[in-house]
């Protein structure tokens, strides 16, 4: 009976803490759900498909009734133009790009476009401290970039709604709270505010632009704080500008984190219902990655209907996206600006001088036929291409352009083209529209095939800028296959992945490398010694014939293709048979010596129950800024944040412990289980190679992270680092015994451990 009772107590206790762990997720995703009073008013999720469906009808015919009465002829009107640039990081201690670019941006490329609008989707400074290993609020960071938007008129512009700017993670940096004084963002920014609604009223339309701020309430210092979430009262806010946006031609969602980087919660509609009105969703964040992965961070989302178009940064790139809504179509074209060296030198950082402006190569953006890769059939009125009677295009230059070449699927095109713009508004509010038009017959084009028109523009000083956008008259979008460039990661919900790829490993770790093995050691019927030394002989038995299988296969004798393949399958199915059966002997062994077993259970307990770490997540905060990261998400001021950035430190402790837990109950247990000491001296996982893998493996994966949590957060995480810093330090005790210090016992009979002679030698068991 006390094998039973004790199975049932380790079962019983192991679902209690489960169930407290299911407690915490719980509590720490309630600020994403909405409020009951919220509730009240929410659709069922039937009704809202019904409701969804009629609207989506209803914009449907009101898009063929669009169709009918317009067509994109030379006219210059019906057009908006607007400007997005991202992650200008300006440093006081980075030397290169940051202030300097965007001071060129706005000295050049804005005077140049000269449009309705210019958004800046986040990351103004950089916040980091000299070592650019911490984070903190730099005033004077601030204040330049002040500086920067003073030394031109775009804060004034248009009645102050020309130059909008919002919060990015760096800007949220160790900062506790909005209307703390740390947040210089209210302070020295252009909106001094979290997110904003602007709608510009056109005769010819109306086009709404909704930023949401997706920094956490309480900004964490870094590494933490590099996914965003908009919690039950943000959604609120997100789903009041959503209603005064309804009606619109187009609305464009802006925020600094990617949709994939991003937690939503719910109010009375979830984002995916607001979504459905929005055309195209601006942010910046990933830079371009590394490697080229993020060269071209775009994906379109088939099911919702809208462009997610990430930015590539000012900071380092020195590069800013140009759109241009035509009469409903909306295009846009990538810019980077023509500086002499990018990233440019800064030796001047923070007092770097206000430049004049440089040559710039004119700017082609074609508007008609649209870019068939970024269709946007649910929002756009796409049969206006097929009864266009012109090409359509704005060319921006800052000098005289003399010439503009147009060429489809490399002809010529015989008409020249004609300069249709205009410039409206006066001194101050000036917006540029150089519309240049070419006639063509759309219709000879209407074939079902791909086509490339390619417009080349030269000013008069010889600058010249070349564009090739392909097209067609379908409402089938021409794939981007930029998934090795980007797209995958745009499409993914990295939420889901966290969470899933975490409870699954975890659970995994726990049940079967834990739980079976010490169930499995409670039930056996005769004591450890016997046990093993019957499972030696079935292991000497599967390592007989691997080696009989592979002499035969290796005399090379046997040419008929069916036998070899029996023979491989053969091995492989004995080797897998092998690796299975001696590493279930080791984790029963493991879970037999209760010293390496408990504190093992223990650390894998505690992921689920207890803290990561505890320690001052927000310095500037003082003792407010004392929270603990638990692998759900982060507990500080009495308060959940539901931050995907919890769920990486625990994929990392979870990974930790389940190498660990595979590579333990092998180095303990005696090699001569496995192999039979007539043939091998000390098998290849005993050697030194691999014993300095794994010294290597928790220097770099577990000691260094657990030191950079140190310098970051405090030494209050290294005494309330669960499964962090203790789980480092158990792991390095343990492979300092086990490896280095001391021989394994000979056989599983002996309980003492024999102190190592040389440090060559302690792999000869038997």
């Amino acid at each position: 009976m006390k094998p039973i009772f004790q199975s049932l107590a380790l079962v019983g206790a192991t679902f209690l803490f489960w169930l407290y762990g299911l407690h915490l997720y719980r509590q720490a995703n309630y600020p994403l759900a909405a409020t009951s009073a919220a509730d009240g008013f929410g659709t069922t999720a039937q009704a809202q498909a019904l409701l969804t469906d009629a609207f989506s009808q209803q914009q449907q015919q009101q898009q063929q009734q669009k169709d009918d009465a317009i067509v994109l002829g030379d006219s210059n009107d019906g057009i908006v133009t607007f400007i997005h640039a991202s992650d200008v990081h300006i440093s006081k201690y980075f030397a290169k790009g940051g202030l300097v670019h965007f001071l060129h941006f706005l000295h050049t490329a804005v005077p140049l476009i000269s449009p309705r609008l210019v958004a800046v989707t986040g990351d103004l400074t950089d916040g980091k401290d000299r070592q650019r290993l911490t984070s903190l609020q730099q005033v004077d960071e601030w204040k330049a970039y002040q500086k920067a938007l003073e030394s031109t008129t775009v804060k004034t512009r248009l009645n102050g709604t020309f130059y909008r700017d919002q919060r990015g993670n760096h800007d949220c940096f160790n900062v506790f709270a909005f209307d703390s004084q740390d947040n210089y963002f209210k302070d020295y920014s252009a909106v001094r505010q979290d997110g904003y609604f602007l709608q510009i009223k056109e005769p010819f339309g109306t086009y709404s632009f909704v930023a949401t701020d997706g920094c956490p309430k309480h900004g964490f210092a870094r590494p933490l704080n590099f996914f965003g979430y908009l919690d039950a009262s943000d959604m609120e806010l997100l789903e009041t500008r959503m209603e005064l946006a309804a009606g619109s031609n187009h609305t464009f969602l802006l925020n600094h984190y990617p949709v994939s980087t991003m937690l939503y919660g719910r109010y009375k509609k979830s984002f995916g219902e607001l979504v459905r009105q929005v055309s195209v969703f601006l942010c910046g964040h990933l830079h371009h990655l590394a490697g080229g992965i993020g060269a071209q961070l775009q994906a379109y989302k088939a099911r919702d209907g809208y462009w997610e178009l990430e930015l590539g940064d000012m900071k380092e790139h020195a590069v800013y996206r140009v759109y241009a809504v035509d009469n409903d179509m909306v295009s846009f074209v990538d810019v980077t600006l023509p500086l002499s060296e990018i990233p440019m030198p800064n030796p001047d950082l923070l007092d770097a001088p206000v430049p004049s402006a440089i040559a710039h190569p004119p700017v082609v953006l074609v508007t008609n036929p649209k870019d068939a890769r970024y269709l946007l059939p649910k929002h756009e009125p796409l049969r206006r291409m097929l009864t266009s009677t012109h090409i359509r295009m704005l060319i921006w230059a800052d000098k005289p352009v003399a010439s503009v070449a147009v060429a489809i699927d490399g002809i010529a095109h015989p008409h020249p083209a004609v300069y249709r713009g205009k410039e409206t508004g006066s001194a101050n509010d000036v917006i540029k529209t150089p519309l240049w038009t070419v006639p063509w017959n759309a219709s000879s084009y209407n074939d079902g095939r791909l086509h490339h028109i390619e417009i080349t523009a030269v000013d008069s000083e010889g600058k010249s800028t070349t564009t090739q956008v392909p097209f067609h008259f379908s409402s089938d979008l021409v794939p981007l296959d930029n998934d090795s460039r980007g797209g995958w990661i745009m499409r993914q919900s990295f939420a889901d992945i966290f969470r899933v790829s975490g409870i699954i490993s975890y659970l995994l770790m726990t049940v079967f490398l834990l739980l079976v093995p010490r169930l499995w050691y409670n039930h056996i019927s005769v004591d450890i010694a016997t046990w093993i030394s019957n499972r030696r002989l079935e292991h000497h038995k599967d390592d007989a014939r691997m080696r009989h299988i592979w002499t035969t296969f290796s005399r090379g004798h046997i040419i008929n293709p069916f036998v070899l393949t029996k023979l491989l399958l053969a091995l492989l199915s004995t080797h897998t048979k092998f690796c299975v059966s001696t590493q279930f002997t080791a984790q029963v062994y493991f879970a037999s010596i209760s010293w390496l077993f408990w504190p093992a259970y223990s650390f894998a307990i505690a992921l689920a129950t207890l803290p990561l770490f505890t320690g001052h997540l927000i310095p500037s905060a003082g003792y407010n800024g004392l929270g603990s990261v638990y692998t759900y998400g982060i507990y500080i001021a009495g308060e959940w944040a539901p931050l995907l950035d919890s769920w990486t430190y625990a994929l990392t402790s979870i990974a930790s412990l389940a190498l660990l837990l595979l590579y333990l109950p092998v180095a303990v247990s005696s090699w001569s289980i496995f192999y039979s000491t007539s043939r091998v001296t000390r098998p290849w996982y005993r050697g030194v190679a691999v014993r300095l893998a794994m010294a290597l493996f928790i220097t770099l994966y577990m000691g260094i992270p657990t030191l950079m949590t140190v310098y970051t957060y405090g030494f209050t995480t290294l005494f309330l680092g669960y499964g962090r810093a203790w789980l480092f330090v158990a792991a390095a005790a343990a492979l300092y015994v086990l490896d280095w210090r001391y021989t394994i016992p000979s056989s599983p009979r002996e309980q003492s451990y024999t102190r190592v002679a040389s440090s060559g030698d302690n792999s000869d068991i038997n």
